[in-house]
């Protein structure tokens, strides 16, 4: 099976997920030097206590707090979304509580999500939910594939709620998809998958499977596709399935 190669430079394995403070390594939005570790999913999208040994990853100060309130939007615009499709959702505590310590945020919700006759509509600020979709994307494939230049690539980004999803696709969505490159040497990822071969044809081949950060809060599977780029699959909530590729 062949090996990946590096995309983005010679800078060595590690670069975004052996970091400390004396090494030069770069934010992994901005490229700018990395002052800070940032959890990866964000805290918003998880529930206390929440699990141990968060995967972190470099970032600017800049950077790390620059998403914070698009993030903590569309942590409250799923949940309350959520509970209103589905009677026996009941919102989070820390939403209600993010709620009502933000005025600005209970407005824009209750303009965007409305129930009327039994019937949920909503109207999502898609540039905010796309950004904080992206930016998550990014991360896990910085950190499962290490030192990738994802300023230099295409990016196709797909999401939807489950109740548009039928259970065909679904399922297809979820399935464990095979790799025929392995991931690079020194790579997280290379220690991830499950490597298989087959006994008669003597073929190798590599398993993605799924990351569950925190059950029925947030999962993620980061792969090798066909045309040699990045899937990153995640699911928030059991609720929003995000798909992005980056070419």
């Amino acid at each position: 099976m062949e090996q990946r190669k590096r995309l983005g430079g010679n800078n060595g394995a590690g670069y975004y997920t052996s970091w400390e403070k004396f090494k030069n390594n770069g934010c992994i939005y901005c490229g700018s030097p990395a002052t800070t570790r940032e959890h990866i999913p964000s805290k918003a999208f998880l529930v206390d206590p929440y699990p141990e040994n968060l995967p972190t990853i470099p970032a600017c100060f800049e950077c790390n707090n620059g998403y914070s309130e698009d993030e903590k939007y569309l942590a409250c615009f799923l949940d309350v979304l959520k509970s209103q499709v589905y009677d026996d959702c009941p919102q989070h505590k820390q939403t209600i509580v993010r709620i009502e310590k933000d005025k600005k945020l209970q407005e824009t919700l209750r303009k965007q999500i409305q129930k009327n006759d039994g019937k949920v509509y909503y109207d999502p600020d898609e540039e905010r939910i796309l950004r904080i979709l992206f930016k998550l994307a990014r991360c896990h494939a910085g950190f499962e594939f290490d030192h990738v230049n994802l300023d230099d690539v295409k990016a196709k980004i797909w999401y939807d709620f489950a109740f548009n999803i039928s259970d065909e696709a679904a399922l297809s969505f979820n399935e464990i998809p095979e790799m025929n490159k392995a991931p690079e040497v020194g790579s997280r990822g290379v220690f991830v998958p499950f490597i298989a071969q087959n006994i008669e044809t003597g073929e190798v081949m590599a398993l993605a499977f799924w990351n569950d950060v925190q059950d029925n809060q947030y999962r993620y599977q980061v792969s090798l596709n066909a045309e040699g780029g990045i899937t990153v699959k995640l699911v928030i909530f059991e609720f929003l399935y995000c798909e992005v590729i980056f070419d």
